[in-house]
């Protein structure tokens, strides 16, 4: 069965610090993603079991409940080709390095505007959709 998408590329947002992740949503469907979110490691399992049609995922490091890497490591063992954008204050080479070894993993260090998180989504192979007239 092929895979063809019929509405807006959704795209799972998980991220603790409310303020980070209403900006990171307004920019994402600003540019026409849908975009579902998670506040915690726990949402974001539920969350990805619940559609199977999420394009990509954006992770926080510093999850209260579990760590972003964990929680990536997680999702990549349940969906193998699924973009991950791993969303951080820390060391953008010390979190390029950890996570060399995958390709469909990508870094993003906070603080981010809207084109570098879009930029980064695109570099994953998931380009912004047209905005919604």
């Amino acid at each position: 069965m092929t895979h063809t998408q019929s509405g807006p590329t959704r795209i799972l947002i998980v991220e603790d610090e409310m303020l980070v992740r209403m900006f990171a949503v307004d920019a994402l469907e600003d540019v026409g993603f849908q975009v579902l979110q998670a506040a915690d490691a726990g949402e974001a399992s539920t969350a990805l079991a619940g559609a199977s049609d999420v394009a990509a995922v954006i992770v926080d490091m510093g999850l209260p409940d579990r760590s972003g890497d964990q929680l990536a490591a997680e999702m990549r063992a349940q969906r193998q080709s699924m973009p991950i954008l791993i969303a951080s204050g820390r060391s953008e080479r010390e979190l390029k390095d950890k996570f060399a070894s995958d390709k469909r993993i990508g870094v993003l260090v906070k603080p981010y505007t809207a084109s570098m998180l879009v930029n980064a989504l695109a570099a994953l192979g998931v380009p912004a959709p047209s905005p919604q007239a």
